[in-house]
Formats: structure tokens, sequence, C-alpha cells
């Protein structure tokens, strides 16, 4: 009789009604008109860091005293348009910065700085570039390498950055 009591018990246990909830996603956003044109000189680009020697990196806190500027450039942003910001994303260090490939240099890293030399972390927005009504918006931005604490050595360097776009 307990093996009886026990099988009911768990056919009971089994047969409780289960619950559910239902669930809303909404989504909502814009069509706008202001997008821009990216420049074909602005597609893709490849930012020349030059030779730089180790001695620069005497701190781990250190950088270059070499900034390397280049161009983001938006064309035919139309009457709409009202500003945009940029997200540069990639694979961060821990202080934020660019991480370089392995196998070359070590201990360092690639800030990218803003027009007035500030340093924006990897994956966040810029301030906004250009103001309402620009038909047409040039970025400067710059490339610096940067000591990131750890041993700092000797090797080529290399880091990716994949820029978006934020309209405002």
């Amino acid at each position: 009789m307990p093996v009886m009591i026990r099988v009911v018990l768990l056919f009971a246990a089994l047969s409780l009604p289960a619950w559910s909830y239902d669930v809303l996603v909404s989504v909502t956003g814009r069509l706008t008109g202001s997008t821009c044109l990216l420049s074909t000189d602005s597609e893709q680009q490849t930012v020349q860091l030059g030779a730089i020697g180790v001695k620069q990196f005497s701190s781990p806190d250190s950088v270059s005293n070499i900034k390397t500027p280049f161009t983001l450039k938006l064309e035919d942003c139309g009457s709409e348009f009202a500003g945009v910001k940029i997200r540069f994303r990639g694979s961060a260090d821990n202080k934020q910065m660019l991480k370089v490939a392995s196998g070359g240099a070590g201990g360092v890293a690639v800030r990218i700085l803003d027009k007035e030399g500030v340093m924006i972390p990897v994956d966040t927005l810029t301030t906004a570039y250009g103001t309402a009504g620009d038909n047409n918006v040039e970025m400067t931005f710059y490339a610096q390498l940067a000591a990131n604490g750890e041993t700092v050595s000797a090797g080529s360097v290399s880091a990716v950055a994949i820029w978006t776009m934020e309209y405002q």
C-alpha cells in the first residue's frame, strides 16, 4: 500500500497546472530623413602610428608623444540633420583602450582621442558633432599608443575599431 500512495502522490504532483505569463515586447523607433552618406575616403582607414620607442613608456600611465589624426566625413546630411554621436567599438583592455593584437608589442593599447585630445573610452558615445542643418560634417579624431600597466615590450601594433553613428 505505501508504494501505491507514492505513485498517486507522484501523479498528483505531475498533474498540477503549469503557470505561464504573457509577455509583451514593444518595439518603437522613428524613420528619419536626416541620415548622411559616408564619404568614400572614410569607409576603411589605416592609421599609421609610426615607429615609437619603448622608452616613451616609462610608467604604467605613459602615452606616446605622437597623436596621429584621422578624419571621418559625412556628406549630404539633409535639412533635418541635428548632429551625430560616434561610438568606437572593439576589444577593450582594462583601461577602456583598444587592445592590440596578440603576437606583437606588449603592455600597450591604442587610445582614441577626440578633437580636443580627450580619450574616448571604447564603446562610449562621443559628444555630438555637427549642428542642425549641416550638409557635411568632418570629424577629426586621433590615435595614440599608451601603456596599459603591463610590462612594455617591442613589436608590431595592430588594433581594430568599428565605428557607429547615432543621429540626434
